[in-house]
């Protein structure tokens, strides 16, 4: 009788330390999925749109009805009597961060990483620019471009971005062709976990 006692104490004490272990396992399941970030995904938003002439365009990322970006063209001339003949002509793309926003100037290339790692700017940029005048009347006009976005680089061009929302920290990118005074956007995209590089020109 009293090895039966023993024996239904033992196997009471072993479903209660099943009990336990199911439980604790349950809660170190629990405290997992609490610990994992949500699922990282870009959020891609295709664009065609021109800016020219003298106008602005606000880049909106989230969006949340903020604009993060401004990106501007202008096209001037220095004095109306020399843009008659075609010289004194001057024009440029520039963009400008909102508040505790910052861009990766680049020009970038497709797959360039964008994010903690790089080195970003809060200033207003001008991307690029020209100007177009002669050194004495009568003499050809010349043009002279200016700006890091002037260089030979051959397929798409990206610019990368860096915008604050509640105290955190997202990286994107915008796609841009630029050409005397105009810029044409053909996209942009965010990172929707905070901290999470992208790639230039990476939609999903």
């Amino acid at each position: 009788m009293k090895s039966r006692i023993s024996f239904l104490g033992a196997l009471t004490l072993c479903q209660h330390l099943n009990k336990f272990a199911i439980a604790t396992i349950l809660a170190g399941v629990g405290l997992l999925a609490v610990a994992w970030p949500a699922e990282a995904e870009i959020v891609y938003t295709h664009v065609n749109i021109t800016i020219t002439g003298n106008a602005s365009y606000n880049l909106d990322l989230n969006p949340d009805g903020v604009t993060d970006f401004t990106i501007t063209s202008v096209v001037g001339c220095d004095e109306p009597n020399n843009c008659m003949d075609g010289c004194g002509v001057y024009g440029y793309v520039s963009e400008a961060p909102s508040s505790g926003n910052a861009a990766l100037i680049g020009p970038l290339s497709e797959g360039d990483e964008i994010g903690p790692d790089q080195v970003f700017t809060a200033a207003a940029t001008t991307l690029e620019g020209f100007s177009i005048g002669s050194n004495r009347k009568g003499s050809p006009c010349t043009v002279h471009y200016f700006g890091p976005w002037h260089v030979r680089l051959k397929g798409k061009r990206y610019l990368g971005l860096s915008f604050q929302l509640n105290g955190e920290t997202y990286y994107g990118w915008v796609q841009l062709n630029l050409g005397e005074g105009s810029a044409k956007l053909h996209g942009y995209a965010y990172e929707s976990t905070p901290g999470m590089p992208i790639n230039a020109g990476q939609t999903k």
